[in-house]
């Protein structure tokens, strides 16, 4: 019988990211994608503008897959509405399946106030109930309250995350730290791993993020164990940029080409 996996999520209109780019990887994995979106983002002057759905509406989506579907895993995303978060902690304590949060947290129209509780709603309301979180660098900073600059300091954020939330976690380092290796790192309260790939000198990034998460999640649907769907996962997402589709204002999707060699 197939899988089915649910992402939670934002549309990104231009498809790099968001519920798009999760659905791409679901079909991959030969999982049955489905949605419930959170939020729409646009570009407005060169700025992503995001557009929220009411957290009723977004209720009423996760009632109807609630119905209908048995689902196999879950993948969070853009959430973005503070009231949707209580919305998603009501649906997840009635599953029993993989879920992997990606933190997304960088809101340029926001203020600090609202990031600060919407960090903090993420970390007390939906972490304890989620496998895995998948925060960047910066989201990582911003969880931990930790500036990371070297694998040390990432260590030390993963830990005060974990601690804070009750989940494992994976920080995803990609282009920022310095060096030649593209660093993610894993920590689960007891171990630590390190996962380490050659940097891509490629513009073709936008929605790696979204992208490794919703690989794990499906990686985990199939019966992996964590370590080994985020390796699999960072792969996935290596290639998925070294095929990614460039736009005509100069930046880049990811997007793993099936058929490429065919």
């Amino acid at each position: 019988m197939a899988k089915t996996i649910l992402t939670i999520a934002g549309s990104d209109t231009l498809a790099g990211g968001g519920l798009q780019a999760d659905l791409k990887t679901f079909e991959h994995y030969q999982l049955f994608g489905l949605t419930a979106i959170t939020c729409i983002a646009v570009v407005e002057e060169d700025e992503f503008v995001i557009q929220d759905l009411s957290a009723n509406l977004l209720k009423q989506q996760l009632q109807t897959i609630l119905d209908v579907v048995d689902l196999s895993g879950i993948k969070i995303g853009l959430i973005h509405r503070p009231e949707s978060i209580q919305v998603i902690k009501d649906f997840l304590v009635k599953q029993a399946v993989p879920i992997v949060l990606d933190p997304v947290l960088a809101f340029k129209e926001t203020t600090e106030v609202y990031q600060s509780e919407y960090r903090h709603l993420l970390m007390q309301e939906l972490f304890p109930l989620v496998d895995l979180v998948t925060p960047n660098l910066k989201e990582a900073e911003l969880l931990s309250q930790i500036e990371i600059t070297d694998e040390a300091s990432m260590k030390k954020a993963a830990q005060v995350i974990h601690q804070a939330g009750q989940t494992a976690v994976v920080i995803k380092g990609g282009q920022r730290l310095l060096g030649t290796q593209a660093i993610d790192l894993y920590y689960d309260g007891k171990t630590f791993e390190v996962f380490r790939m050659p940097k891509l000198e490629a513009k073709t990034i936008n929605g790696a993020g979204c992208t490794f998460a919703s690989a794990i999640a499906s990686n985990l649907v199939l019966g992996k164990t964590p370590l080994e769907a985020i390796e699999l996962s960072k792969e996935y997402v290596y290639q998925a940029i070294q095929q990614g589709i460039m736009l005509k204002n100069g930046e880049g999707n990811v997007w793993y080409q099936e058929d490429r060699d065919r």
